[in-house]
């Protein structure tokens, strides 16, 4: 008699089946990791690699942004959102004066000076007071820039009767950084259609290698939540 059939997590590679380790450390280390973790699980598990690779990009920026809180560090910075509307308001500017509107031209581009000015009170003010401000409110930092972050914190904090080797984990940082971005890049592939109109689908082989470099990132993350839990104590 032949044994039961197996599932689909057990017919896939080993890298997809060591994502349930990082689901484990998730479970008890950020929820909100967990929750998109899950979800990719359970969408690989029907073959839904695009939507999966989806929630395991997701799963990664949670994972940034809830260690940027526990270190301290701000995601976003005020002004920054700003300065896009401004480069959007210029674009529509020019655009106005190549038309022959020059005088209208010549306003919005006025009004773009005294949007700079505040823009710049904005990041002035917020540089002086080291304030966080809230992610709702203004575009994240890229990943690059609070890995860097990261690193600057972690290389201010106590030894700890030598129970981590602060170098160590800001090497991995360091190195992870471009990981980062590369697993970004097919979690945008996931989210957006192609711009050409040809297919954009994130394949099984994608997804495996997606699984690897999330794994990895996550698990240094989670190990700078026990660091410092490790100070607190």
């Amino acid at each position: 008699m032949s044994g039961s059939p197996k599932s689909m997590s057990e017919k896939l590679p080993q890298e997809i089946q060591a994502l349930q380790d990082i689901i484990n450390r998730a479970e008890t280390s950020d929820i909100a990791v967990y929750r998109e973790l899950k979800k990719s699980q359970a969408l690989v598990e029907q073959e839904f690699y695009t939507e999966a690779a989806l929630r395991l990009g997701r799963s990664v920026e949670a994972s940034i942004y809830s260690t940027a809180r526990d270190l301290g560090v701000s995601v976003s910075v005020a002004g920054l959102g700003t300065l896009d509307q401004i480069g959007d308001k210029i674009k529509v500017a020019q655009v106005t004066i190549a038309q022959g509107q020059v005088t209208d031209g010549i306003k919005k581009l006025l009004e773009c000076i005294s949007d700079l000015v505040r823009s710049v009170d904005l990041l002035v003010e917020s540089n002086n007071s080291q304030q966080s401000i809230a992610a709702s409110r203004e575009r994240p930092l890229p990943n690059r820039q609070l890995y860097k972050a990261f690193q600057e914190q972690i290389g201010r904090l106590p030894e700890n009767n030598g129970t981590f080797d602060r170098n160590a984990i800001r090497k991995r940082l360091g190195m992870e950084s471009s990981q980062v971005d590369e697993l970004l890049q097919i979690r945008n592939k996931a989210a957006h259609p192609s711009l050409d109109g040809n297919e954009r689908e994130v394949d099984m082989e994608e997804y495996i290698n997606l699984v690897g470099k999330v794994s990895t990132v996550i698990a240094t993350l989670f190990d700078i939540k026990l660091i410092l839990q490790s100070i607190d104590r």
